[in-house]
């Protein structure tokens, strides 16, 4: 990961927050003026500049995360017609939907909804880069084997087994509203050691002489893409601290919020190569026999500092999947 130099920091930074804004407002309308106006820049040059730090258009920006959200609903939300889905990811009327997405997935919200998605996703795999949900089923036993209540909340916890990285148990907690600084990168997920060694460096540099690092200061890093929807190099992923609600954002140090509401969190040791099977035990051998389902806010990794790991060449880390009571229909 190259160094930053301070100048394009600050650029970086703007468009970062930029491309917030676009998350949180999908079902407005985005106009040139409002996005330069949260960038910081003209609406001149706000195009250009966007495109530089990116790669691509603010409008190819838009669409892309709009389909991306939509495509994500049609599935977490068979309750909802595809109608409100359109007009909450910001389309101005359903065959306009309807055509961008058969441009994007070479096929109808409908059919996408109805199975076509599992499709996509197994011809989206890379395996040469990411173990495919195939090829991780493999590694042994992936499933709910047992539950019981937890002693300190009375809530319900989860034995699971998660193949090679044996049992974990899991929970499902609240999770209150945090107001965080980050550092954003783009990219791949996978064979990310030395990207979150550099990402997390620029960020603890700018927090600890604020007195924003203490003892079990919790570190999130959050999700902001499904990697079987985007292509990898516009993944984007953000490392976290949280900081006080009146801080302001500084050169490429963004502010954000994660939201309240329950989260399903498992606890782990990973090695830098153990996380898409983390992760599959979360997705794959705990939610289908939970009783719960995703809801739409962004999914997390939570360190705590201070936390020792058994192996050395191991962190211990919790993944939060937020999470609802599943419907029946």
């Amino acid at each position: 990961m190259a160094e930053v130099s301070a100048d394009r920091a600050v650029y970086e930074g703007r468009v970062n927050a930029a491309m917030d804004y676009v998350e949180a407002h999908l079902a407005d309308e985005l106009t040139i003026e409002t996005l330069a106006q949260v960038a910081h820049f003209s609406p001149f040059h706000v195009h250009r500049i966007f495109s530089a730090v990116t790669g691509e258009t603010i409008g190819t920006f838009v669409s892309r995360v709009r389909i991306e959200r939509a495509a994500t609903l049609l599935t977490a939300r068979p309750d909802r017609p595809v109608t409100e889905i359109a007009l909450e990811t910001g389309f101005a009327n359903p065959s306009s939907f309807s055509r961008a997405f058969r441009e994007a997935y070479g096929m109808s919200p409908t059919e996408w909804r109805v199975g076509g998605r599992a499709g996509h996703e197994r011809r989206s795999q890379d395996p040469a880069a990411d173990p495919t949900p195939a090829s991780l089923a493999e590694r042994g036993r992936f499933g709910v084997t047992g539950t019981r209540l937890s002693v300190e909340t009375g809530r319900t916890v989860w034995d699971v087994a998660a193949g090679t990285l044996g049992l974990v148990s899991v929970r499902v907690e609240p999770f209150a509203h945090t107001e965080v600084a980050y550092v954003r990168y783009t990219g791949r997920y996978q064979g990310m050691g030395e990207v979150f060694s550099e990402l997390y460096a620029r960020l603890m540099t700018w927090a600890e002489p604020r007195g924003f690092v203490a003892p079990h200061t919790p570190l999130f890093n959050l999700y902001h893409n499904d990697p079987s929807l985007t292509d990898d190099d516009r993944l984007r992923l953000s490392v976290c601290i949280p900081v006080p609600a009146e801080t302001s954002p500084e050169r490429d140090i963004g502010r954000l919020a994660i939201p309240a509401g329950d989260v399903a969190v498992g606890r782990f040791e990973l090695g830098n190569d153990d996380y898409p099977e983390a992760w599959y035990a979360m997705a794959a051998g705990w939610l289908p026999d939970s009783g719960y389902e995703p809801d739409d806010r962004l999914p997390f990794e939570r360190y705590v500092i201070g936390r020792e790991a058994q192996r050395e060449d191991a962190e211990v880390l919790d993944i939060d999947i937020p999470v609802r009571p599943l419907r029946r229909y």
